[in-house]
């Protein structure tokens, strides 16, 4: 008697596992015929809500340069400005005229203006220009580091050390490569 029950109770779980998860969603009709494997339809494709839309390169959200004034400070009425460039040369975010003292070991953060909507690919070997303004006789030493940002929340970011701006030689580029 045990055995029958056994038997009932694992046929009973074999027919409601079937039933609950039957993935036809179609009302029954009755059983096809048995087919060969090889009679089977081809597999169908994706339907088009379920295929996976093309990722969008992130677009450039935000651009700052953290100066670090070291031995030599920026005078008071020397202006500097700052350009980032795509890796094309085009300018892609600026600053112009940031003035003010800055003296030796202080740090000055100067946010640049984004033109457009640069893409991460078109900025990421992208360069720096600074240039400076000298109203009068000025040596600037400092290090600076650059931070870009990204609409995915992704950062890229480039330390410059040992940089020196005069009024004989007032510019540099320095390259994200």
């Amino acid at each position: 008697m045990k055995t029958i029950m056994s038997c009932l109770a694992l046929l009973a779980l074999a027919v409601f596992t079937s039933v609950a998860f039957a993935q036809e969603t179609a009302p029954a009709q009755p059983p096809a015929p048995a087919q060969e494997p090889a009679q089977l339809a081809p597999a169908q494709p994706l339907a088009p809500a379920q295929q996976v839309a093309p990722v969008q390169d992130p677009t450039l959200t935000s651009v700052e340069a953290k100066f670090d004034t070291t031995s030599d400070n920026k005078d008071q009425l020397t202006k500097l400005d700052v350009y980032f460039k795509d890796s094309d040369g085009q300018e892609v975010a600026k600053a112009e005229g940031n003035e003010g003292r800055w003296n030796k070991n202080s740090t000055h953060t100067v946010t640049l203006q984004i033109e457009g909507s640069p893409t991460k690919g078109q900025v990421a070997n992208g360069s720096v220009t600074l240039t400076l303004h000298p109203q009068r006789r000025n040596k600037w030493s400092f290090n600076y580091k650059v931070t870009l940002k990204f609409s995915d929340d992704t950062f890229i970011t480039r330390d410059f050390s040992g940089c020196l701006l005069t009024e004989h030689d007032p510019g540099r580029a320095d390259s994200f490569k």
